[in-house]
């Protein structure tokens, strides 16, 4: 049987020396996911972007160009900067995270300011946090920039 890789697209929102990311609290783990999503059929990565951008931080944002290609296994992930242009970061009502929300499973989108980065657990965004806090210091890489997940062992 021939497994088709789950592609995702994520957003890096940078707005005054700050991040905008999801705080999860899930199973009793607290960390911090790069907002974005699964591609649905049909959609472009740069359109899943936006839609997932406005969906789970109601900022809206102007696509800006792919930064990362990472390959987890499976897993196929498309990094995008994106401008900010406005809106206060909450899930949207229509956000499937709204009814996934329960006192085992919450999620809050804010800014992080990024000096704060090293500091917070990011989860499987861990393997994206060296890449992401050099070019926050030095800029971004005019070609995207491929990471590859390590196997688990």
């Amino acid at each position: 049987m021939h497994y088709k890789p789950k592609n995702t697209a994520r957003g890096l929102v940078m707005h005054d020396g700050k991040l905008l990311l999801m705080e999860r609290w899930r199973d009793n783990l607290h960390y911090f996911s790069i907002p974005g999503g699964g591609i649905e059929p049909g959609e472009t990565p740069e359109q899943a972007v936006v839609r997932e951008l406005a969906e789970e931080t109601s900022c809206q944002v102007r696509l800006g160009r792919k930064v990362y290609m990472v390959k987890d296994g499976a897993y196929q992930h498309h990094f995008f900067l994106c401008e900010y242009l406005s809106g206060e970061p909450r899930l949207s009502s229509d956000a499937p995270e709204v009814m996934q929300d329960n006192p085992n499973n919450r999620f809050q989108p804010g800014w992080i300011d990024n000096t704060r980065l090293a500091d917070i657990h990011m989860n499987v965004w861990e393997m994206v946090k060296p890449q992401l806090m050099r070019d926050l210091a030095n800029g971004f890489s005019e070609t995207v920039v491929e990471i590859i997940a390590p196997d688990p062992a």
